[in-house]
């Protein structure tokens, strides 16, 4: 009886007739299992973390790891100029043209990744950290170390996790997705070592973070290299005719990375930083966490669909488009609704999770919620554009309208401290999501032309 039952819900998720979809959905519940894992090891970790160090080293830790989100965009967009043009070569079986993609961005990425790890290993002893973190409660020395070897790990992250995005890219994210939870598992046992130790400081804090990623990402390439042979990068498979095709998809990817990407979100935490004081960065940090949320869950339901997206596009297949584009919307809308009951208890979270410790006013959390859905909607609308390729007006807008959002913050000077900030950072989504929203509308209607269509 509950064998038939669960086999009827089986069939009603995974219907047997949309393969497109059935192998989205199949994804899509994997990836909530990973993220969920993801998401209480993340949550565990701040008040380990702060056992480690106090509220003003906690906010230097959130500045860093704002800094290596920045880095994590240096690959030019390679990634996702690859992950485009491989879902295309693989939905028309073209396996030859497939691995010379896959070779020709590994390379390309590792003699990047090299360039980076020498610029900062020359440059970086240069920079007064204490000026940059806005704080003495640390060593020169000691925030120098820390920095550098953040970066460097994670330059050579740059280097191996594309290996996960192969797996984006044959519409299977969940295994990027395990990866990604495993990392983060290993992330907190060293956080509980150190502890244990009583001796921690920053700079193991810094190890814990970003040394597990690596290790598990470049030990995954060998699995997967053997069971999918016609993905193995190799010297003879380098195409510089296929790279120019990458190059220039993916500096478009990496133009929208910087701006919406990196500036708006990656430099939040610098700005808070500046204008308000580390301590604030803690109370915005921990805000963030909670209602991102909604960001995780929401891009656990949309991943599946940007490569499904291009499968669809490359096979002409435009009602599936509009069909999952539409269930796309309605998921948003359901966030939204989760979006105002966090909020509501909020208060009451927080006061679980890390007691009287640091207190998050109500107005943070508002406008922390305001910004998190924005971005989600957004997100909804170039998840489809990124898929079809169509980039060119969200280069144009993302550009724009960081400008607009960096004018507006330094104009405010920190006048209206941490909200003022994250406000900004709301609306400038929200008038990005509106024209992207257009293109959408023109692309369902078949009736995108000219820029619309580029």
């Amino acid at each position: 009886m509950i064998e038939a039952i669960f086999e009827r819900i089986k069939q009603a998720i995974l219907p047997k007739n949309d393969n497109r979809t059935r192998l989205a959905s199949i994804n899509i519940m994997v990836s909530l299992i990973a993220k969920g894992v993801a998401v209480l090891t993340s949550f565990a970790l701040v008040p380990l973390t702060l056992r480690i160090l106090d509220k003003e080293l906690y906010g230097v830790w959130l500045t860093i790891s704002s800094i290596l989100f920045w880095f994590t965009f240096f690959d030019i967009g390679l990634g996702n100029g690859m992950r485009n043009y491989l879902a295309e070569a693989l939905a028309v079986k073209d396996y030859t043209k497939a691995k010379q993609y896959v070779s020709t961005t590994f390379i390309l990425l590792f003699l990047i990744a090299l360039s980076f790890a020498i610029i900062a290993i020359i440059f970086l002893p240069w920079l007064d950290f204490q000026q940059i973190y806005n704080t003495t409660t640390e060593t020169q020395e000691t925030l120098e170390s820390a920095t550098l070897t953040a970066i460097l790990l994670t330059i050579a992250f740059l280097a191996v996790r594309n290996v996960g995005t192969l797996y984006v890219s044959m519409q299977m994210p969940a295994v990027n997705d395990a990866l990604g939870v495993l990392g983060s598992v290993f992330t907190l046992l060293a956080i509980f070592l150190i502890i244990l130790s009583a001796n921690g400081n920053i700079l193991w804090v810094v190890a814990a973070y970003t040394i597990p990623p690596v290790v598990l990402f470049a030990l995954a390439a060998v699995p997967t290299f053997r069971k999918y042979p016609y993905l193995r990068p190799t010297a003879n498979d380098l195409n510089f005719s296929l790279g120019k095709n990458i190059v220039s998809k993916g500096l478009g990817f990496f133009l929208i990375q910087i701006t919406s990407c990196l500036v708006i979100y990656g430099s939040s935490n610098l700005f808070v930083t500046q204008y308000c004081g580390p301590v604030e960065v803690t109370r915005y940090g921990i805000a963030y966490k909670f209602f991102n949320l909604l960001t995780v869950a929401y891009t656990v339901f949309l991943t599946p669909y940007w490569n499904a997206y291009t499968d669809a596009y490359a096979k002409n297949d435009i009602d599936w488009i509009k069909k999952t584009f539409r269930k796309t919307m309605l998921g948003w809308g359901v966030l939204a609704v989760v979006g105002v009951c966090m909020f509501v208890v909020a208060p009451f979270f927080y006061s679980l999770w890390i007691g009287d410790e640091v207190v998050i006013p109500w107005s943070v959390s508002l406008v922390t919620m305001a910004y998190i859905l924005m971005f989600n909607l957004n997100s909804c609308a170039t998840f489809l554009i990124n898929g079809l390729n169509k980039i060119r007006v969200q280069m144009i807008t993302s550009v724009v309208f960081t400008v607009l959002y960096i004018v507006a913050v330094i104009t405010i000077d920190g006048r209206y401290g941490i909200e003022g900030i994250v406000l900004s950072m709301a609306i400038t989504y929200f008038l990005m999501t509106v024209i992207h929203l257009y293109q959408c509308r023109l692309f369902l209607q078949q009736k995108a032309k000219g820029i619309w269509n580029k």
